[in-house]
């Protein structure tokens, strides 16, 4: 009987600890941003914009985007023009002047929600 009981609490610690361990991380935001150019892409995973970064593009062209910011952050694409613009967030087309991308900024900031229709690009 002594080792059923000890079996069980062991087994209910066990529990408790895998639930908040999971719950812990649960709660983590996490930004994701795809650029899309024909069938290749690339995507960037970031949970934080402060201190703000950037990040080289190693696609030649850029057509569409997927952009899903941390809370409190905002993507800028600059492209090899030197022409930038605030992501919106959802999925969108990119202007010409933008689709040669030079670099991606995290930065703090707010984006507004991106249009739905043929020039969204859904």
């Amino acid at each position: 009987m002594k080792s059923m009981t000890k079996a069980l609490l062991a087994g209910s610690a066990l529990a408790c600890l895998a639930v908040a361990g999971t719950t812990g991380t649960a709660h983590a935001a996490v930004g994701r941003l795809t650029l899309i150019s024909g069938t290749a892409g690339v995507s960037f995973s970031y949970t934080t914009c402060q201190p703000p970064r950037d990040q080289p593009v190693e696609l030649y062209e850029v057509d569409t985007f997927d952009n899903q910011p941390v809370p409190g952050c905002q993507v800028v694409l600059t492209g090899r023009t030197g022409a930038s613009q605030v992501l919106c967030v959802g999925r969108g087309s990119l202007p010409p002047e933008l689709r040669q991308v030079l670099r991606v900024r995290m930065q703090p900031g707010t984006a507004p929600p991106c249009a739905y229709g043929p020039t969204a690009g859904s």
